[in-house]
């Protein structure tokens, strides 16, 4: 849609003219000064909005329409109810919430308010009605809230909110003239007097001043956010497919944003919560979502060209955000979990620009080109460790080989193939479905699913990687895959969906949580009483929604769960994910905190000594943090190695 006709100055005269002439045929000076304000304010409304919207909404980038009921749903919470919003700040996300449910009280008020603007006011009558009463009560709740909001975003000035914006104060003031005119013309001056008259045109004025800021400020979410809300994803954004038209090597260019992207970066409300739980930032890390969105706006707007590149193009002003900054995300979703406006800060933007980056050559940091030079030789894995550590585990504790028979292919993955407590958890596995009576198998070889090469922006290595699986998966007839790692998980879940070649498989793919729970019944388990805190992967929680799952498989191991202060989908990040357990660099030296030991402490902080997890990452980087502090007391223990310790070995079984 572009509005570049009805936008134009000429335009614009042309409609302040007719309507101003209209007026006057009415015979009435004070509707023809109304009808003038009325149309400008609307013709600058439209104007700004075609400047930030219509005018550069791009043709690329799908607009999901799936799931239609869950989606609508997904508004009337979070936009009216304004449930994500008092959720993470119940104090000022009551206070918002107030303000916006007096907006929509006053919405039949402001309409009566306006006729009397073309009727003439001195046909104005009364508002002593039940109704008028209404409002004149969510008048004063609104400016009790933006008395409140004030003070927090004026005087506190809180961190997460950034620098003070003009447009904030005079949206405040605007807001609370209204509610203040409306109060005084409801009670204190007579109708159609000539204060009430007078009152009546601040009034007016304000409502019309902030129909122009909205548009041209932050305030603009107002319009956007249940839009951007509906479009948003379900769980944590993952990375798009590439378009086909050959152009596309990942976002590199302002031109490259999609229509959701465009949406994201307008719809920002710079409250800052994606910063403030973002886990790099919180240990002192120079990301911050917020920044990203808001430099992405900067760009797009303003019509540049690259996005992304080196600090020191940063500062010169021919890219917009930093390198160093977009390779300390942990993919983890900390930010889309907590942004009222639904906003994807991940998938969709952060690893694109990386991929964008890779794609160019332009990557300066050294441990992502080592990621990928390991990667890229074989044995095909992140660690770069040979076939032969695999082979020894599958053979020495006789893993059947999957031949296509079985109805299972258990993924070993990275994790449970290398590092000697993966493959603890996978004879707990093993353990598991031959309790269960399960038909299952192995692949004799694996190589990686090219999680770490995708997330670090290599799209050229994880299709190379992924096209090899794909035939090895066709050609053994895979028809469901149980992974412990919910990486892998999402990968083949996800990603992989998006190559046609894979998604033609109809391969059906689960988490072993999701699967355990399932063969629960049939699991000959005998509970143990103990107490134990449950670290929520993010991928897992956030990336798949599953929380109840793992659980569900603690009580019935006799295992009471104490939570942690975040827990569920609100985990807080181990340091793993974005490929960061590859490249991250040891950021101890530079004054920084690390990310697992953080995570560590929240999770000790329960008092209890064993701690459950269920991706094989976690327990790398949680066991990092408890030597770190020497805390050999604590045991960190996959859910699957809690549920094989209550299955009784076969001669013990009945």
């Amino acid at each position: 849609m572009d509005l570049r006709r009805i936008t134009k100055p000429s335009c614009m005269t042309a409609i302040i003219t007719l309507a101003v002439c209209a007026a006057f045929l009415l015979g009435d000076l004070r509707r023809a000064i109304f009808v003038a304000l009325a149309a400008g304010s609307v013709w600058l409304f439209l104007k700004t909005l075609n400047r930030r919207l219509f005018s550069v909404f791009p043709k690329h980038g799908d607009l999901p329409l799936d799931n239609m009921p869950k989606r609508l749903w997904r508004v009337l919470v979070e936009v009216p109810l304004q449930y994500r919003v008092v959720r993470g700040r119940p104090v000022v996300g009551l206070l918002h919430a107030a303000v916006l449910w007096g907006f929509v009280a006053f919405a039949w008020a402001s309409a009566e308010h306006l006729q009397w603007g073309l009727r003439g006011l001195e046909k104005a009558t009364g508002t002593q009605t039940w109704y008028g009463e209404f409002v004149a009560a969510w008048a004063l709740a609104v400016l009790a809230a933006m008395l409140g909001l004030s003070f927090r975003r004026f005087v506190l000035r809180p961190k997460p909110l950034g620098e003070l914006s003009a447009t904030s104060g005079i949206v405040a003031l605007l807001i609370s003239a209204l509610m203040v005119t409306y109060l005084l013309g409801w009670r204190v001056f007579p109708v159609r007097s000539q204060a009430w008259k007078v009152n009546w045109w601040i009034h007016t004025s304000a409502f019309f001043s902030l129909l122009v800021i909205i548009p041209i400020s932050k305030h603009l979410h107002l319009l956007l956010a249940p839009v951007t809300v509906f479009l948003r994803a379900e769980t944590t954004s993952t990375m798009r497919a590439l378009r086909e038209d050959g152009d596309d090597l990942g976002m590199i260019h302002c031109k490259d944003l999609g229509r959701k992207d465009v949406l994201d970066v307008n719809a920002c409300v710079e409250c800052g919560r994606c910063t403030q739980f973002c886990p790099a930032n919180l240990v002192g890390g120079s990301l911050s979502p917020k920044e990203i969105i808001l430099d992405l706006q900067k760009g797009f707007l303003s019509g540049a060209d690259l996005i992304a590149g080196t600090a020191a193009e940063k500062e010169q002003g021919t890219v917009f955000i930093a390198e160093e900054d977009l390779f300390q995300c942990f993919s983890c979703g900390a930010c889309e979990y907590v942004c009222p406006v639904g906003i994807e800060h991940v998938g969709r933007k952060i690893l694109d620009l990386r991929r964008g980056l890779v794609s160019e050559g332009r990557i300066t940091n050294d441990k992502v080109n080592q990621l990928f030079t390991t990667m890229e030789r074989a044995p095909h894995n992140p660690w770069g460790i040979a076939r032969d550590t695999r082979q020894k585990l599958i053979e020495s504790k006789q893993f059947p080989i999957f031949d296509g028979s079985q109805e299972w292919l258990f993924w070993l993955g990275c994790g449970l193939s290398f590092d000697q407590h993966g493959q603890a958890v996978a004879q707990a596995m093993q353990q598991i479905l031959d309790a269960a009576g399960i038909s299952w198998g192995v692949l004799s070889r694996e190589t990686c699913c090219g999680e770490p090469a995708r997330r670090a922006g290599n799209e050229y290595l994880f299709l190379e990687l992924s096209q090899k699986l794909i035939e090895t998966f066709e050609n053994a007839r895979v028809r469901n895959i149980v992974s412990c790692c919910p990486h892998c998980t999402t990968m083949f879940d996800k990603d992989y969906r998006q190559i046609n070649a894979y998604a033609k498989l109809d391969v059906k793919v689960v988490h072993h949580t999701e699967l355990i729970v399932q063969l629960l019944p049939r699991l000959p388990i005998k509970p143990a009483l103990a107490r134990a805190t449950y670290h929520d992967p993010c991928y897992l929680a956030r990336g798949r929604g599953i929380t109840a799952a793992p659980r569900s498989i603690l009580r019935s191991c006799g295992v009471s769960a104490k939570e942690a202060t975040h827990h569920g989908q609100n985990t807080q990040c181990c340091g793993a994910g974005g490929a960061q357990l590859f490249v991250a660099d040891d950021q101890r030296s530079q004054g920084r905190g690390r990310v697992n030991q953080l995570r560590f402490a929240g999770l000790i902080a329960t008092k209890v000594s064993t701690v459950a997890v269920a991706c094989p990452h976690c327990h790398t980087m949680l066991r990092d943090a408890a030597n770190h502090i020497n805390r050999d007391d604590v045991e960190i223990l996959d859910l699957a190695e809690i549920v094989a310790k209550r299955i009784p070995p076969k001669s013990d079984a009945g």
